[in-house]
């Protein structure tokens, strides 16, 4: 009886107000103690939100490639320089850069444009004086934009003093570089092996007038291979960079470093194709080079410049960037690079990628580069260089803007070329006009092939007569059409153009939700690439590219389903074709775009 006089009571309480105010208040409780808690743990409250804080700066910024000849000439003799580049920084602040790769300005006879290095703690006069770049390392550091050189360890200038006093056998520098006994044939000598030049031809060059040996050349015969074996060289290479890190420079981009070992036994012949009478070589990737090109002893170079390189890191807090250029790599060899201390380019964006790419072709490109990576490895992709054609022509001027918004709302590092953000076009230039020696080796009827100078034609700043470059005669012609494509047209307009469209990418980018290495693809077929840009407890982003192949009619496509399940979402970027709002919300059940169109849509749920 009185258990049930009990019960009986306490279901009468629980029908009144009484039970009820005191399960709200439990419950406000329990929920209160939950804020103070995720609010007062820095840590939990870390997990429920992604912080991209702590990234190393090169994780978080564009790289804009600048190749100083053709960038700005502050005088009028017709080649850009340092003054030049100090004078447009504010240019790429606006576009939302943080460092900037110059491409060589060192002492060079510039027989391949400074690549030919002739001292590599000098600036060549042609470029300016060290206090120009003094000047230039301090207004870059006004705007938190970080330095990055080409640094060229493979090879030196036939003029350096090391490669003078090495023909002379001066026994200080006399194994600074390869040199081989020649094959006797009758009264005469041959090279000592089959290897070719990346420029075409042998990759051996005697020295009738000193050794009467020959020296190996991976490229020109004016670029005398540096001998990395000899430790004395390398720490040559080691000085050298630690001379503009103490300038404060932030990092190198590394060049042709895969050709900086060759195997010891010279006499070695490569399996290389048999030319005809008459027939000079051409050397590519596909070929057999094992002898020449990355030797398992590139990795402990590396290794060791990222162990100075951390000591400079200990002194200041700031992480030094090296990249290392990295045509015709295995993905074995990808991993090693970056197992070593670097982060090799990512160069499938220019090799892979082509006009006959469709939406799956453009997934199984980046998924392949993506997936090949170790777990830790940061990524990176590369839009376009010195050394290829420029995105305008690889892929059309209608896709000027897609490939732009691609590049810069993949996960990692983004490295563009300068004027890609305005849709600039390769230059056609006759052979008397041609001065890269990579195509003048081949002649009239095959410079074309060959030569470089289309893509390195000067930048385009306005609509003067040399397009703002130069007061004087370029060394190269400007684009022919530059009156409607340059930087004052296309950044003071109304209009959504190749600029615009860049920089409201580069800014959306900066948000955590790229800021790391994730990416979830969405609705992919022929005609869209799509995928989902997010981080833990931050806005889901979905970027839709068309990239279709064939047609230019435009296309039509459900994108609300897994991953982003959603049906709205708002534009915050868009190509300069796309009849849209900023801000305007939009069905994700059907999507219409054209080729070479874009949109970025933030989710809404």
């Amino acid at each position: 009886m009185g258990a049930a006089n009990k019960n009986s009571k306490f279901q009468q309480f629980c029908t009144g107000n009484t039970c009820s105010f005191t399960l709200v208040v439990i419950i406000a409780a329990v929920i209160a103690l939950s804020c103070v808690i995720i609010f007062t743990d820095k840590d939990l409250r870390e997990k429920r939100q992604y912080d991209p804080s702590d990234l190393e700066w090169w994780k978080k910024t564009i790289v804009y490639q600048i190749y100083p000849r053709s960038f700005k000439d502050s005088g009028s003799d017709g080649i850009g320089d340092i003054k030049g580049i100090t004078s447009k920084l504010d240019y790429l602040v606006y576009l939302g850069v943080g460092a900037i790769w110059i491409s060589p300005f060192y002492k060079s006879p510039m027989r391949d444009f400074g690549y030919d290095v002739a001292n590599y703690t000098e600036i060549d006069p042609m470029f300016g004086s060290m206090v120009d770049f003094d000047e230039l390392m301090n207004e870059t550091k006004k705007r938190d934009i970080k330095v990055i050189l080409d640094f060229v360890p493979n090879h030196t200038s036939n003029e350096s003093k090391w490669f003078i006093e090495s023909r002379k056998m001066n026994p200080e520098y006399k194994d600074y570089y390869v040199w081989a006994d020649g094959k006797r044939k009758g009264k005469t000598y041959e090279p000592p092996n089959n290897w070719i030049s990346v420029f075409g031809g042998s990759a051996w060059k005697f020295d009738r007038d000193f050794r009467y040996q020959y020296y190996y050349h991976a490229f020109l015969d004016s670029q005398p291979d540096l001998n990395l074996r000899n430790p004395k060289v390398r720490k040559e290479l080691e000085n050298a960079l630690k001379f503009w890190l103490d300038k404060g420079v932030a990092g190198f981009r590394v060049d042709a470093f895969k050709m900086a070992f060759e195997v010891k036994n010279i006499s070695l012949d490569e399996d290389l194709p048999h030319l005809k009478q008459g027939e000079k070589s051409v050397f590519t990737d596909e070929q057999n080079h094992s002898y020449t090109t990355n030797l398992p002893e590139i990795y402990s170079v590396i290794s060791d410049w990222r162990k100075m390189f951390e000591k400079y890191k200990e002194k200041d807090g700031v992480s030094r960037f090296m990249t290392t250029e990295s045509y015709g790599l295995s993905s074995d060899m990808v991993n090693k690079y970056y197992e070593a201390g670097s982060l090799p380019f990512n160069f499938d964006l220019i090799m892979k990628v082509n006009k006959s790419c469709d939406g799956l072709c453009f997934k199984t490109i980046i998924e392949g580069a993506l997936e090949s990576l170790p777990s830790d490895a940061w990524p990176n992709f590369v839009m376009g260089n010195h050394d290829r054609p420029r995105v305008a022509d690889r892929m059309g001027t209608d896709m000027i803007d897609v490939m732009n918004m691609l590049l810069l709302t993949l996960p990692g590092t983004p490295t563009c070329y300068y004027g890609d953000e305005l849709g600039m076009g390769d230059v056609y230039y006759t052979f008397n006009e041609t001065q890269d020696p990579y195509g003048r080796n081949y002649g009239p009827s095959g410079y074309t092939k060959f030569s470089r100078d289309p893509e390195r034609s000067p930048m385009l700043w306005d609509t003067s007569i040399q397009a703002g470059f130069t007061t004087g005669i370029p060394w190269l012609r400007v684009h022919p059409l530059h009156s409607r494509t340059n930087v004052k047209v296309e950044r003071y307009t109304n209009r959504n153009t190749h600029i615009k469209v860049y920089k409201k990418v580069s800014d959306i980018r900066k948000l955590p939700s790229f800021q790391n290495p994730n990416i979830q693809f969405s609705y992919t077929d022929d005609n869209f690439l799509s995928y989902i840009r997010t981080a833990e407890g931050r806005p889901k982003y979905l970027v839709i590219l068309n990239v279709d192949a064939a047609s230019k009619i435009g296309s039509i496509a459900d994108f609300s389903k897994e991953p982003v399940s959603s049906t709205r979402g708002e534009v915050v970027a868009m190509t300069g074709t796309v009849d849209l709002a900023f801000g305007s919300v939009i069905d994700l059940t059907q999507i219409k775009l054209q080729r070479g169109q874009g949109l970025v849509v933030k989710v809404h749920h």
